[in-house]
């Protein structure tokens, strides 16, 4: 007897969970129907701005910090931005970037926000065709670059409202990059001060200090000195250039 009722019980579990499952697909079943026929809006976001961010983020580790530089040597097919400068002999060089960090955060949303309102306008093409009806507000970009990430953050308020699904609100969509840039940009500006105020620097110091860190100065016939840094472990290079402290040519064997 104490066999069978176990048995009736067991029978009577399955049958109870075969119908809350069964209730749940009934209610739910439109919410889930619309995660597998059409686009999610953050993951949508996600995998559209990823790839745009990493391309400013290649641009900028080579070009100084700038992806359309203005006051740049060439150097192996790169237009390096100087971030310290003077076209004067004996002068010690002006720093053209002293908030380095900051002037790449604003490199990047400037590279991001077309693209973002692109994916957006995108994305609210692709709901509206399924049926749905859709606000987008406007698009605000802000980076913020941290010692291990760089996180890209897209405030765009977004409103879906689908007939028989209801009404989802999307209000921020983040980008998240893994990065030691952080790093390299400090050491970059470290340099850069450096160059101005003594004309030039001893980079020995710094990886004495940093033994993850590779600096490589490399210079230029016109008194152009380009540094190139990279983190041993992740691979990852900031390179810049900086003229400071040039004398003209035949100086010193006058």
């Amino acid at each position: 007897m104490n066999k069978l009722n176990k048995k009736a019980q067991l029978t009577i579990f399955i049958i109870l969970a075969i119908v809350i499952v069964a209730v749940l697909l009934v209610l739910f079943y439109p919410n889930i129907k619309v995660l597998v026929s059409g686009p999610v809006p953050i993951d949508y976001i996600d995998n559209c701005l990823k790839d745009t961010a990493q391309e400013a983020l290649d641009k900028i580790v080579l070009q100084g910090g700038s992806i359309e530089p203005e006051n740049y040597i060439m150097y192996q097919g790169n237009m390096i931005e100087y971030v310290c400068y003077t076209n004067e002999y004996y002068k010690r060089c002006v720093m053209q970037k002293p908030f380095l960090k900051q002037d790449i955060e604003a490199e990047i949303n400037n590279y991001v926000k077309p693209k973002a309102e692109a994916c957006l306008l995108d994305l609210k093409n692709q709901l509206e065709k399924r049926g749905g009806s859709v606000t987008l507000g406007k698009t605000e970009i802000k980076t913020s670059i941290a010692p291990t990430s760089i996180l890209v953050s897209v405030e765009a308020p977004l409103t879906l409202t689908e007939t028989g699904k209801g009404t989802s609100s999307f209000k921020k969509f983040n980008v998240n990059l893994k990065s030691h840039l952080y790093d390299l940009i400090m050491i970059a500006s470290s340099i850069s001060n450096w160059e101005a105020r003594y004309g030039d620097s001893e980079v020995m110091s710094f990886m004495v200090f940093y033994p993850n860190l590779k600096i490589e100065k490399k210079k230029q016939g016109d008194g152009t000195t380009i540094y190139i840094l990279t983190d041993k472990i992740t691979q990852e290079k900031f390179q810049f250039a900086s003229r400071s402290l040039v004398f003209p040519p035949g100086y010193f064997g006058a």
